[in-house]
C-alpha cells in the first residue's frame, strides 16, 4: 500500500517459491474442502480463459484470471509450509498504517484531493484500506491470546483506525459500505463468546466513530455524501452523466441493456467496446462513459462480456469460499476462528466492493482477493490440524 506495485512482491515471492513443491514433494494431506476451494480458483480461470478466446479479446485480458490459476501452487506451498501467524497479522496492520501515512501524507503535502498511496486509483486505494482495517479488527480474537497481548491488540487496533482513516481520506463511497457490514458480523461472532454486552458495546462505539467522523471540519465523509445526495436529485438532468454517480448509472444502464442481446457467453470486451460507440454514435449515451473499459461493477461487467456462465463462475468464486471459511467459523476449533472471520470478511468486502466498481479487472483487486484467500486458508487449515 506505500510502495509501487508492492501488493505484487509478495505473491511473486510466493509463486516463485512454490516451485520446492516439484522436488520436496511433502505430504499435503489434501481433505474435501481444499479441493472444493481449489476448483473454485480453476473453475473461475478456466471459465473466463475460455471465453476470452472465444470472444477474439486481447491478450492482456488473459491477465488477471491467470492470477487466479497462479495462486493454487501458493496454496499448496502454505498448506505444506504454513506462514506463522505473528506474520499474518502483523502484515495486514502495517500494511493498513503504512498505507494512511501514505495517503496523509498526499493529502496535506501534496494537496491531493483523492489520496491513492501507492496505487493509481483513489477508489481501489480506499477499498483494499478498508479491507486491511476490517482484517486488523478480526484479528483482536487472535491477539487476545497472545503472550504480549497488549501489544498486538495495540498494533492491530492502530491498523484498524488506519484502514478505515485511508479509505475516508480517499473519498471512496463505495467501499465505506463495507464497514458496518464486516463490524457487525465480527461483533455478533464475539457476542457469542462474550455475551450481548459486547455487540452492543461494539456497535454503539462504532456510531459514535461514524457521527464523530461525519461532523468534523471538512470531513471527507460529509463532502461526500452530500455531492452523491446532490447527483442523484439530478439524475434527470442529462449533465449529471459527467458526474461521478452519473457516470456509473449510465454504465450500469448501458451493461444491462448489452448484456441482453447475448445471455449465454456475453458480448465479449471488444464487442462491449464497439458497442459502446455505435451507441455514442447513434447518441443512445454520452461520451464520457464511452472510453471506461469496464461496467464499474463487478456483476454487471462479468455478465455483458462473459455472459451468465462467467457470473456463475464470479458467485462461485466470493460464495463458495465463503461457505467454507462461515462453515469453520460456526463449527471450526477455536484456535482457527481468526482465520475464518478474516476469510468472512474478505469475502464480504469484495461481494460488496464489486457493486461500485470492477475490482477483479485491476491487478491490485484481484491479487488481494485470492493470495490473502489462500493465506488465510492455509493457516485455518493449520489451526484445525493442531487443534
Amino acid at each position: 500500500m506505500s510502495v509501487d506495485s508492492g501488493y505484487s512482491f509478495g505473491a511473486v515471492g510466493l509463486l516463485l517459491s512454490s516451485a520446492c513443491l516439484s522436488w520436496k514433494r511433502p505430504r499435503l494431506g489434501l481433505q474435501r474442502q481444499d479441493w472444493t476451494l481449489i476448483a473454485v480458483l480453476l473453475a473461475y480461470f478456466s471459465v473466463l480463459v475460455a471465453n476470452m478466446a472465444y470472444h477474439g479479446d486481447p491478450g492482456r485480458e488473459f491477465d488477471m484470471p491467470l492470477r487466479a490459476l497462479l495462486v493454487v501452487p501458493v496454496l499448496l506451498l502454505l498448506l505444506a509450509y504454513p506462514p506463522r501467524p505473528a506474520a499474518w497479522w502483523g502484515g495486514v496492520a502495517v500494511g493498513a498504517i503504512a498505507g494512511a501515512a501514505l495517503a496523509l501524507w498526499q493529502f496535506t503535502m501534496q494537496d491531493m484531493v483523492r489520496p491513492q498511496g501507492s496505487t493509481s486509483n483513489a477508489i481501489h486505494y480506499g477499498n483494499v484500506s478498508m479491507l486491511l482495517g476490517m482484517l486488523s479488527l478480526a484479528g483482536l480474537e487472535w491477539a487476545r491470546t497472545q503472550r504480549r497481548a497488549l501489544a498486538w491488540c495495540a498494533l492491530l487496533l492502530a491498523g484498524c483506525l488506519a484502514g478505515v482513516f485511508g479509505s475516508i481520506l480517499s473519498g471512496s463511497r463505495g467501499g465505506w459500505i463495507a464497514l458496518p457490514v464486516c463490524v457487525l458480523i465480527i461483533a455478533m461472532h464475539n457476542a457469542r463468546a462474550h455475551g450481548k454486552r459486547y455487540l452492543v458495546i461494539t456497535l454503539s462505539t462504532m456510531a459514535l466513530l461514524m457521527v464523530t467522523a461525519y461532523y468534523v471540519p471538512h470531513s471527507p465523509i460529509r463532502e461526500r455524501a452530500a455531492m452523491a445526495v446532490t447527483e442523484v436529485e439530478k439524475m434527470n438532468d442529462p449533465a449529471n452523466a459527467t458526474t461521478s454517480i452519473g457516470q456509473r448509472f449510465e454504465a450500469w444502464h448501458t451493461a444491462l441493456l448489452l448484456s441482453t442481446e447475448h445471455p449465454l457467453l456475453g458480448i465479449g470486451r471488444n464487442g462491449y467496446l464497439d458497442e459502446k460507440k455505435q451507441w455514442v454514435r447513434e447518441g443512445k449515451m454520452g461520451p464520457d462513459t464511452s472510453e471506461a473499459t469496464n461496467a464499474h461493477n463487478d456483476y454487471l461487467d462479468v455478465l455483458v462480456k462473459r455472459g451468465v456462465i462467467g457470473l456463475l463462475a464470479l458467485f462461485g468464486l466470493f460464495l463458495l469460499p465463503l461457505y467454507l471459511f462461515g462453515r469453520a467459523l460456526r463449527h471450526g476449533a477455536a484456535t482457527a476462528h481468526p482465520y475464518a472471520l478474516g476469510g468472512v470478511v474478505l469475502c464480504v468486502c469484495y461481494i460488496i466492493f464489486g457493486m461500485t466498481t470492477s475490482s477483479l479487472t485491476l491487478n491490485i483487486g484481484i491479487i488481494m482477493l485470492v493470495f490473502p484467500m489462500a493465506m488465510q486458508w492455509a493457516l485455518l487449515r493449520h489451526a484445525q490440524r493442531g487443534a
